[in-house]
């Protein structure tokens, strides 16, 4: 049995991304793929269950079988929290060894996602630091590029982990450190015997995020344009300046939403004007009825939320960049982006895979 343990050392680095995009892979090449996130932390509640978002999401993609308990047998909830800070929780390691024997069965192989960082988890005795080896799971380190860092935290997983860590796979870098990565990290860590198996480009696509999805997690209301609820988000405009300032900004951004308060017309519009692809409107200030006539006619979404400006932009911001590749647009792409920029022959010789039979 192979158990593959993806985990990043910083969070937002695309692990629940490329934990689909190498599962369906996989079962592309005939093997018989389970999955099991042990700790979650993204609250979902499915079937009368409350689980982990991701693990659902990954139940559904891979066709399992297994009850959502096992592939997600940990949840971080408030309550278990302030049981550990009272030394109240049991053993946890025990129960996500006992649910990963039952998600195992009949697999050829196990792919484990990480929580949000590899330390996340360490006061309930879960960490990836703690998991992998008493998993005996090889681990892949998913790093976002981040000049602070370059080989920093790959370097400190080697050491934390030894032989057990199979390779690094830079994500998101920017198109202008492509060749840095390419012609001088990725030689460096490779003498440092760190096999890079991949690096892949900043992909605005993946990072983005449907209408409806967004004003759900912002708590909004859609004050109209509830049927381009599909229409994607990639990044994001704060619109407290003045519209002639505003323009010149909008005007150099795609797929964009602007967050501005409710009674700022001028910034509306010009936003509108702009192309937006939704407008969100603060402090629970409606628009005038001109706004919202004119949005109706553009097909452009206008939510409405009762946070002030500053702090809707901040949730705004981070829902986006932690969005999910679940819509099936999202799902070609990375499904492309796996078969160019990870090198699959090299990651079956070092896990022990055999594609289209069973794991070595």
């Amino acid at each position: 049995m192979v158990y593959l343990y993806l985990t990043s050392q910083q969070g937002l680095a695309g692990l629940h991304t490329m934990c689909i995009g190498l599962g369906m892979r996989l079962r592309e090449e005939g093997l018989r793929v389970g999955y099991m996130k042990p700790l979650g932390h993204r609250y979902h509640q499915e079937e009368g269950t409350v689980t982990d978002e991701d693990a659902a999401f990954m139940r559904r993609t891979l066709e399992l079988e297994e009850d959502l308990s096992d592939i997600c047998p940990v949840l971080l909830t408030p309550k278990l929290v302030n049981e550990a800070l009272k030394g109240e929780v049991v053993d946890m390691l025990s129960r996500v060894r006992e649910a990963l024997s039952r998600v195992e069965r009949g697999k050829d192989l196990v792919l484990l996602q990480g929580a949000y960082t590899s330390l996340q988890g360490r006061m309930l005795g879960i960490s990836a630091f703690e998991l992998a080896p008493a998993l005996r799971a090889t681990v892949i380190l998913v790093e976002r590029f981040n000049d602070a860092y370059l080989a920093d935290n790959a370097l400190f997983a080697r050491d934390r982990f030894g032989e057990a860590l199979l390779g690094v796979i830079y994500n998101m870098v920017p198109a202008n450190r492509d060749s840095f990565v390419r012609e001088l990290l990725v030689p460096y860590l490779e003498k440092q015997g760190i096999p890079v198996l991949g690096v892949f480009p900043h992909e605005r696509r993946l990072a983005s995020i449907n209408v409806a999805d967004l004003a759900r997690l912002l708590d909004g209301k859609m004050l109209c344009g509830e049927e381009c609820g599909e229409v994607m988000v990639e990044d994001l405009v704060v619109g407290a300046m003045s519209q002639e300032h505003a323009l010149s900004i909008f005007r150099k951004r795609r797929n964009y939403c602007v967050v501005t308060g409710g009674d700022r017309s001028d910034i509306q519009l010009a936003a509108m004007e702009a192309g937006a692809s939704c407008l969100v409107l603060t402090g629970n200030l409606y628009p005038s009825s001109i706004i919202l006539g004119k949005a109706e006619e553009m097909g452009i979404p206008v939510i409405l939320v009762g946070t002030d400006t500053f702090t809707t932009a901040e949730r705004a911001e981070m829902i986006i960049r932690s969005a999910r590749t679940h819509e099936e647009s999202k799902l070609r792409r990375l499904r492309e982006l796996i078969d160019e920029h990870l090198d699959m022959e090299r990651l079956h010789a070092l896990a022990g895979i055999k594609p289209g039979g069973t794991a070595q």
